[in-house]
């Protein structure tokens, strides 16, 4: 039996204002909210656990570690906050009014018993249901993935397979470019985020470059252009005939289908007052980016289509932009998803067959210290750096080496050296 469910937890941080003047470092006391969704065994009713720390209360070292916890992972938590969480009492502290700023972050999929424990979701299933071999899954859960993780295990009998050579060039592109897709700094990164400061419009902010969005591009059309060598369709296609009622070709079809189904509709996004959706389709939002600012100079045709975009969103390129790399992102997800599973496959086929393919590897794999050396204007910084402390370290020692050591003089022997080497 499968189940729905939705997790609700949150874990929000307030800084206290009141610090020491003067020179003495300032003394931040940090205030940690986390609310935890529970299972009640005894009635069957999902509850909420609130529970409090105020970091003051720990040791110097336990308090910079979490607080350091939940700055790095915010906004959306990682299991790592598991190991603070005998530190958190569901008392509210006396103390908590004099917090003000907050800072949201949250800890997904996880949930408790009445008795603080962690409660897994097939074990909520049990509860839930009253039968043991019960799976709960989350809101959203796709079909094919439910039936996938309800399966038995099968394994592939690559003795009875025999991949044309096409096939197998085929999924040797795709497993090199999936490879590649898959260590990329923008699917890690992510599409980043769009805000609207002050009614101004929207603005657009990523973690990665223009340089890095421009190199996934490249790799991404290769696995999305349907008539590609090598694209995800015709190597889901490979995979799914050759392994056929497996579990696994199940899975990889499904996720295809999902893949298929989503280019079809409409992108996610918050509509402005009056609108409902938008009035493009995912795929020809990817096709006019692709054809005008990416792969190809645009051609009037496309370059069209790419207006009528702009215009549906109030001539909004940030907007745009940020939904095109939203939709990116997302539709690579199908392919790391699925191509896990397809490489694996062609890996244990080729070994099993004893067959290899004439496509050529990544460059870095080839090629291990690509980009192992220094820049130029990193290397000169390096320098410019080491040479500052060394004359600094000089001044020091002319000052008659004052208390404070040659960090007191560093500023004047960049300022110095600076000049001079102009």
């Amino acid at each position: 039996m499968a189940t729905c469910w939705r997790m609700s937890c949150a874990l929000s941080a307030y800084v206290d204002g009141n610090g020491v003047t003067g020179t003495s470092i300032r003394r931040c006391s940090v205030l940690l909210f986390w609310r935890i969704r529970y299972l009640d065994t005894r009635d069957k009713q999902f509850k909420d656990r609130d529970l409090y720390l105020e970091t003051d209360s720990l040791s110097p070292e336990m308090k910079a570690a979490v607080e350091l916890c939940c700055e790095v992972n915010s906004p959306t938590m990682t299991r790592e906050v598991l190991r603070y969480r005998h530190l958190f009492q569901e008392k509210c502290p006396e103390t908590a009014s004099r917090f003000r700023q907050s800072r949201f972050c949250c800890l997904i999929d996880y949930f408790e018993d009445e008795h603080a424990n962690e409660i897994s979701p097939n074990q909520m299933g049990a509860v839930l249901t009253g039968k043991p071999d019960a799976i709960l899954f989350p809101a959203g859960t796709p079909k094919h993935l439910m039936e996938y993780l309800r399966s038995a295990d099968q394994p592939i009998p690559y003795d009875q397979i025999s991949l044309s050579r096409q096939g197998c060039d085929d999924l040797a592109c795709f497993s090199r470019d999936v490879g590649e897709l898959t260590e990329s700094t923008f699917l890690r990164e992510g599409p980043g985020w769009l805000g609207n400061y002050g009614g101004n419009g929207y603005v657009l902010a990523t973690a990665v470059t223009d340089e890095e969005i421009r190199s996934f591009v490249t790799i991404f059309r290769r696995l999305y252009m349907a008539n590609e060598r090598g694209s995800f369709l015709k190597a889901a296609s490979i995979f799914v005939a050759a392994v056929g009622n497996n579990p696994l070709g199940k899975l990889v079809d499904g996720e295809k289908a999902q893949y298929e189904a989503e280019l079809d509709r409409p992108p996610d996004f918050i509509p402005p007052p009056g609108r409902t959706s938008c009035s493009f389709r995912r795929k020809r939002l990817i096709d006019v980016f692709l054809y005008t600012q990416y792969a190809h100079q645009p051609k009037p045709g496309r370059l069209q289509q790419y207006n009528e975009c702009l215009a549906s969103l109030d001539n909004d390129r940030a907007k745009l932009t940020w939904l095109f790399l939203n939709e990116l992102w997302k539709c690579s997800l199908h392919f790391q998803y699925a191509g896990q599973h397809i490489a694996a496959f062609f890996h244990e086929y080729c070994e099993c067959k004893r067959v290899s393919s004439d496509i050529p590897a990544s460059v870095s794999a080839d090629n291990p210290l690509v980009g192992a050396l220094e820049k130029e204007h990193a290397r000169r910084d390096r320098l410019f750096r080491k040479k500052a402390e060394m004359l600094a370290t000089e001044i020091w020692k002319q000052n008659g080496c004052p208390e404070g050591g040659p960090t007191l003089f560093l500023a004047q022997a960049r300022e110095q050296l600076g000049r001079m080497s102009r």
